[in-house]
């Protein structure tokens, strides 16, 4: 242990990187021309009325001037909305200060309200009057005449997103920085786990140890438990065979077991396995209490041919009657 900091190299990646994605979006919203805000919000109104939802529309409108309950009654009641699209739409937008006004062109097409029929279509002008409060624009007037642009009353509340697209020449060095620094992180990352992968680490079985997978182990060790009582001694008898013409070195198998199922020793020493011996181990063991238990983590642990390897059986079930 040393007396630094333990940095998880994984994390500061994702970080970087995501904060990269984020700034990155900011710049590139900055750059590439759309509609304004003003301008967006008349066309999420006219886009809802002709969907007939009413709920996006009010969503958009001062409420003090248009209610839910309002817009529902008269597009229901008064406009026919349900039997009408609107599309086509074009607009222009004039601002001073926290006050705007859209000019909207568009097409309102009415159908017959049982049929898809076309009962006709014509040309619309609307004008609609704005008001940007905390950052938000709201429609607080909408006219079939043209309306006067109002004094601002003032300055728009920028939000951190504006603040942000606002300096995002200033951002950009540091945006190309961190993806310098997230590339290497990540490289250095991989190049981490390529390297424990190769060394065959894992589950704290140590450097330069191999691992088996348990298709592998099952060939060469077996586990055997005998018919078991509650609250009386019972075994479990593991044995080795060795298969290859090299001898197993430090041959151990350990295991983790539950409260229940009692060992006086979790670890069997083999040694040395000579080519084609068998060799059998024994775990003695008191059961407390009647069940289906399972023991875990059976680990087996060797060395061949000057090399460590390692492996895990599946769980050992017993049946305590």
């Amino acid at each position: 242990m040393n007396g630094g900091y333990n940095i998880n190299k994984t994390k500061v990646t994702a970080f970087v990187l995501t904060v990269l994605i984020l700034l990155l979006g900011l710049i590139c919203s900055g750059c590439v021309e759309s509609e304004e805000l003003e301008s967006i919000t008349v066309r999420t109104y006219l886009e809802a009325k002709s969907e007939n939802d009413y709920t996006v529309a009010a969503r958009v409108v001062e409420s003090g001037y248009m209610s839910k309950g309002y817009l529902m009654l008269t597009w229901d009641r008064v406009e026919n909305v349900e039997n009408k699209d609107i599309t086509n739409i074009t607009l222009n937008q004039t601002v001073s200060g926290n006050q705007a006004v859209v000019i909207a062109n568009y097409t309102e097409t009415e159908y017959h309200p049982n049929s898809n029929t076309v009962t006709g279509a014509k040309p619309v002008t609307k004008y609609f009057g704005l008001e940007n409060t905390e950052g938000l624009w709201l429609i607080t007037v909408i006219s079939d005449e043209p309306l006067p642009l109002g004094a601002s009353t003032g300055e728009i509340k920028k939000t951190p997103i504006d603040i942000l697209t606002d300096n995002a020449i200033f951002i950009l060095p540091a945006a190309i920085a961190l993806l310098g620094v997230g590339i290497y992180l990540n490289k250095k990352e991989k190049a981490a786990r390529t390297g424990a992968s190769g060394a065959g680490s894992s589950g704290g079985a140590g450097a330069g140890v191999t691992m088996l997978k348990t298709a592998q182990i099952v060939k060469f060790v077996k586990c055997a438990p005998s018919q078991m009582k509650a609250g009386t001694k019972g075994t479990i008898d593991v044995w080795v065979k060795n298969f290859n013409k090299q001898p197993y070195q430090k041959l151990t198998v350990t295991a983790v077991f539950p409260d229940t199922v009692r060992a006086k020793n979790t670890k069997l020493k083999f040694g040395a396995l000579s080519p084609g011996e068998t060799a059998k181990q024994t775990w003695s063991v008191k059961t407390s209490a009647a069940g289906m238990f399972q023991i875990a983590d059976v680990t087996v642990t060797f060395t061949f041919g000057g090399k460590k390897y390692a492996g895990a059986l599946g769980p050992i079930r017993i049946q305590v009657a």
